[in-house]
């Protein structure tokens, strides 16, 4: 049960490129760390403040020909249940979050050349985009439905399989599982997107 799991807080600080984000293995035996990093090009800083909150920041000067050597590979504790931030601008992000618990995903700032596995859920999880999304993809379990809000237009949508194209505005709830199904993905935007894919 989520309500007896530790919680923790991931944070990206902005110019996130070329992230990894998975999960441990928790089967090996011993219990995975709280977070694991390895970084391409200089290396960033990682914030720990003992509370369960853990911060990350890219050092130095971001130049466009530096930024395909500057990556990140990010591994997350399933043992933790998950609030995750990222104050973009962000782009080549690729995160599986199979066997996560998931408690939240907010990203701000801008998003492109995205795409997130979400794990399965019991319980209905925010996930929020501030401005921005482009070539951005969510995929969910079967298991689990999914709802997506938002009033500012939209380019190059696709829900469930379905091409949806341009709408001004989208309110739409999936028709499979059943909506007595306990999980749910609660996606909301702030702004528009543009080739955005519902999984």
């Amino acid at each position: 049960m989520v309500s007896t799991t530790p919680t923790g807080r991931l944070v990206f600080v902005p110019q996130v490129q070329h992230l990894t984000l998975d999960v441990a293995d928790a089967s090996a035996g011993a219990a995975p760390e709280l977070c694991s990093t390895e970084f391409g090009g200089r290396d960033s800083l990682v914030e720990d403040d003992g509370k369960g909150t853990i911060t990350i920041r890219r050092r130095g000067p971001v130049h466009p020909f530096d930024l395909a050597r500057r990556t990140a590979h990010v591994t997350l504790s399933p043992l933790v249940a998950w609030h995750i931030e990222v104050q973009g601008p962000a782009a080549h992000i690729e995160a599986d979050l199979t066997g996560l618990p998931l408690l939240s995903l907010t990203v701000t700032g801008g998003l492109t050349q995205a795409r997130f596995v979400l794990p399965h859920t019991d319980r209905t999880v925010a996930v929020h985009f501030g401005s921005g999304v482009r070539k951005t993809t969510i995929v969910r379990p079967p298991s689990v439905r999914a709802t997506l809000r938002g009033d500012t237009g939209f380019t190059g949508l696709s829900l469930d399989g379905e091409w949806v194209g341009t709408r001004t505005e989208a309110d739409w709830r999936s028709a499979e599982p059943v909506e007595s199904t306990p999980g749910c993905y609660d996606i909301t935007l702030d702004s528009g997107a543009n080739r955005l894919t519902i999984a």
